[in-house]
């Protein structure tokens, strides 16, 4: 069973909407070759989070309805023996920079 942690939690710019919703997925489809592993990103059907999902982890990236953007990572026990914390920061990166190009 994958273990959940918390790896960012900020508030929000601005709130997400439709429009936001298809850049993000622009911007994963356009950035993916920087993970290193092949990964899929899907939208929750009712909540506001997509999972950037691989075979051994997954990020869940979650905005609350009180403005804030929280980046969960579900890790499975080979990915917690495996993962780094420089591998951690760089999926932070990864996300954060792309909502900071969107400007949430």
């Amino acid at each position: 069973m994958p273990r959940k942690e918390t790896l960012l939690e900020r508030p929000l710019r601005r709130p997400l909407d439709d429009a936001t919703r298809l850049a993000i997925e622009g911007a994963y489809r356009k950035r993916r070759h920087e993970i290193p592993v092949p990964t899929e990103l899907t939208w929750h059907a009712v909540r506001p989070e997509f999972t950037i999902r691989s075979s051994l982890m997954s990020f869940v990236v979650n905005f609350t309805s009180d403005e804030r953007m929280v980046v969960d990572a579900e890790l499975s026990f080979a990915a917690r023996m495996l993962a780094s914390e420089a591998n951690r920061k760089q999926a932070v990166r990864f996300i954060e920079s792309i909502a900071v190009e969107l400007g949430l």
